[in-house]
């Protein structure tokens, strides 16, 4: 026996309201958090366990890399969660090197490797799993008969929709 959620489903309902409160919740309170962290941290701390620190970041680095490489080999759609997941580690990877290389000599490898290898492979990454997503849908939309689909903010997630919903996906901007 399958389960299907229409818009107006009672658990469609409760998972979009549970879900808009925990994001919504959460970026009042990092946002309170920042202004605390900005006026509170020390700007120089001694640190145990440094190393583990970097390691361990390096080490989910590489495994996201190797899960994006595996999909993308077997040609799996879940090959564009990992690369997202992927180029935003990469992102962070390349943030925190330059920032904690500031005022050393570790600064000029760090804007290399940064400009040079972390952010190019992040930004193919992003384009790579924007562009597998978009042609997935315009497959889909193709296949339903509805031809080119409508840019991928204008489109609501269907089980997500109000039953009075106001909005023609067919007419969107292309």
């Amino acid at each position: 026996m399958s389960l299907t959620l229409t818009p107006n489903h009672p658990a469609a309902v409760h998972l979009r309201r549970l879900f808009l409160a925990v994001i919504t919740g959460s970026f009042v309170f990092l946002l309170a958090w920042i202004i605390y962290l900005a006026a509170s941290l020390p700007e120089h701390r001694e640190v145990a366990h440094w190393d583990i620190a970097w390691v361990g970041f390096d080490c989910f680095l590489v495994a996201a890399i190797g899960m994006t490489a595996l999909w993308a080999w077997l040609r799996r759609p879940i090959l564009i969660p990992w690369a997202i997941v992927t180029a935003t580690l990469l992102c962070c990877d390349a943030w925190f090197d330059i920032v904690l290389d500031w005022n050393t000599p570790d600064l000029p490898i760090s804007l290399v490797t940064a400009g040079v290898g972390e952010l190019p492979l992040a930004m193919l990454l992003f384009y790579a799993a924007r562009r597998l997503i978009r042609l997935s849908m315009a497959a889909a939309w193709a296949r339903s008969g509805r031809g080119e689909p409508p840019r991928m903010w204008r489109v609501r997630m269907s089980i997500f929709e109000r039953p009075d919903a106001s909005h023609d996906e067919h007419t969107a901007e292309h």
